[in-house]
Parts: structure tokens; C-alpha cells; sequence
């Protein structure tokens, strides 16, 4: 591997046609590279997007008062709140990430991650529910999809999808785009998470530096699939096991590449606390998902997306 200190770079000044655009929306910004002819058009669906991204904020943040998340988290046992379609969309796919990665990406952590962080002051509107709550595996909520309505089965954890609302939004945003007829680009989110589109006509696809401190190599990334990483460079130290809700491990950085933003995102924290043995089974049982960890003295990868770094 080459010397380089980037954690997630890319080379775009060479890119025939290429128009970059960013808004700020979730707590970080957004970069949309597009490539177009019609300047006009990609104006226009970029507007759009900016929209769209503040509708979703509204609707997923753990930290706006009338949000569904914020609703849920305040419901009373036994009563049923509805909540939108994007809500109820990122909550299933939650649940499926939580499921590939073994239960180590958790969507009910919003006390720990609230804690541990000291932000109890920036949530007034969750004052009362920021206590320490016991461990426990009983399912919090129920979900009818029919009539997007949720339950609260039972008190304590708090719902946060910051772990993966970030990701979902960049898929919807790829919906967008291609309603708009832009099929070509790269678009990411906090310089963590990077979604590829079709790559510019004179390659097959976008190519990405990535690695940790002098251990740096070069990854190919294919239309509709997606980069993401996480690690003391994002987060600090303040990724929580859901099992001890402690932040405790060894790796510095972890990298995932799957099929959807909001996958990769999750993928990408939960592979902080697991063994290399279990991701080595979670990607042979899950071709989708491979994964590229680094410590101060150590490295491993698994997956077919990351056999590249071998031979580096």
C-alpha cells in the first residue's frame, strides 16, 4: 500500500462533464458529482434534493422535537402513532441490518449514544427518557406496515437511526436523480459514505483511496454500489455495543461495501465490534457485504470487494 493520510478520497478534476454541488442537511454535507450536459436539468434535481433531504431530516432526526422519531420515543405504551413512508421504510431496513451484522448495529441505542456523548442538554424534548436503562433483548415496537403505524411495546430504549439515516437518505437521493434522468455520478454524505452511480463513459468504474494512517490503498466501486466508513475519525470513541452498552473496542477504522447507502452504514459501524471470525462468516453467507478494518497495528479485510487490498 501507498503513503497516504486521506481516510476516503477521489480524483474528479479529470471527469469530462462533471458538475458538483453541496447543501448541508443532517448534521453534515452532502456532495452530489454529476455528470451531464444539461446543466439546466441537474439545477433544477439538485434543488429538488436539497428539498427532499429536509423533509427526511424532519421526519428522522433524534433531535427535532415533532419528528416520528422523536414521536415514537415520547408514545405512550399501547398507543398507536402513525408515521410516514420514509419512516416506516428506514426502520425495516434497520431491522434487516440488524439482522446480517448480528445484532451489533442496534436502532435502539439513543440513550447510550446520548450518554456517552454528553448531549443530554441538546434534548430538552427528551429530557425525561434519558435515564440508564437495563440491557434487555424484548422488542420495543411493533410495526404494521398496512397502516404505517407503530406501538410501543415497552419503556426505556430510545429509537435513533443515526446509525443508518444518513445512508438511507443517499438511496433515496439515487431514486431521485434517476427520476431526473441523471444515471451518471457520485454522490456522498460526511465524507464517510460514498454511493456510486454509472461511472464516467471512458472507465467501468469509480475508483476510491481508502486505508488508515501510511496503510492506504485503491478500491473500485461499480454503479449501485457503496462505500462507507466509520471509526475514531467520525465518531470518536462513541460507537456502543449494543450487548454491554459500552464503546469499547480495538479497531481504529472500518470500511464496508454493500448494495445500498443504508446498509454500508450500518455495516460499517457494526464491523467495529465484531471478531474477524464472524465477518468472515457474514460475508460468505452474504456476498453483498464486504469489510476492511484497521487498528494502530493490524489490518484485515474479507469479501470480494476488498480482495484488492491483497495485492497491494
Amino acid at each position: 500500500m501507498k503513503e497516504d493520510p486521506s481516510v476516503i478520497s477521489i480524483r474528479l478534476e479529470d471527469v469530462a462533464s462533471l458538475r458538483s454541488y453541496s447543501c448541508q442537511s443532517m448534521a453534515c454535507t452532502f456532495n452530489f458529482h454529476l455528470i451531464g450536459d444539461n446543466s439546466g436539468l441537474m439545477d433544477s434535481a439538485v434543488m429538488e434534493a436539497e428539498e427532499r433531504l429536509s423533509r427526511l431530516e424532519e421526519q428522522l432526526s433524534f433531535y427535532i422535537e415533532y419528528s416520528d422519531i422523536t414521536r415514537i420515543n415520547r408514545a405512550p405504551l399501547g398507543e398507536g402513532i402513525r408515521i410516514s413512508q420514509d419512516t416506516v421504510d428506514c426502520l425495516l431496513q434497520s431491522f434487516e441490518a440488524s439482522a446480517r451484522l448480528g445484532g451489533k448495529f442496534h436502532p435502539f441505542l439513543g440513550q447510550a449514544n446520548t450518554l456517552h456523548k454528553g448531549q443530554q442538554n441538546e434534548l430538552p424534548h427528551l429530557a425525561e427518557l434519558l435515564v440508564k436503562e437495563a440491557v434487555s433483548s424484548e422488542p420495543v415496537i411493533s410495526l404494521d406496515q398496512e397502516s404505517n403505524t407503530v406501538v410501543k411495546l415497552r419503556a426505556g430504549p430510545l429509537l435513533d437511526l443515526g446509525g443508518i439515516g444518513k445512508g438511507f437518505a443517499l438511496d433515496q437521493l439515487q431514486y431521485l436523480f434517476q427520476e431526473w434522468e441523471i444515471e451518471q455520478g457520485l454522490i456522498e454524505c460526511g465524507g464517510s459514505t460514498f454511493l456510486a452511480m454509472q461511472p464516467p463513459d471512458d472507465v467501468s468504474s469509480w475508483e476510491l483511496t481508502i486505508g488508515y494512517e501510511n496503510r492506504v490503498g485503491t478500491i473500485s466501486l461499480t454503479a449501485n454500489q457503496v462505500l462507507a466508513s466509520s471509526g475514531v475519525a467520525f465518531q470518536g470513541s462513541h460507537v456502543i455495543d449494543p450487548g454491554t452498552r459500552s464503546p469499547t473496542y480495538n479497531w481504529k477504522r472500518s470500511y464496508a461495501i454493500a448494495p445500498r447507502a443504508s446498509l454500508a452504514d450500518a455495516a460499517s459501524t457494526g464491523a467495529l465490534l465484531l471478531d474477524t471470525k464472524s465477518l468472515e462468516t457474514i460475508s460468505q453467507q452474504d456476498p453483498d457485504l464486504s469489510f476492511a478494518l484497521f487498528s494502530n497495528d493490524s489490518e484485515f479485510h474479507c469479501g470480494l470487494h476488498f480482495e484488492c487490498l491483497s495485492e497491494s
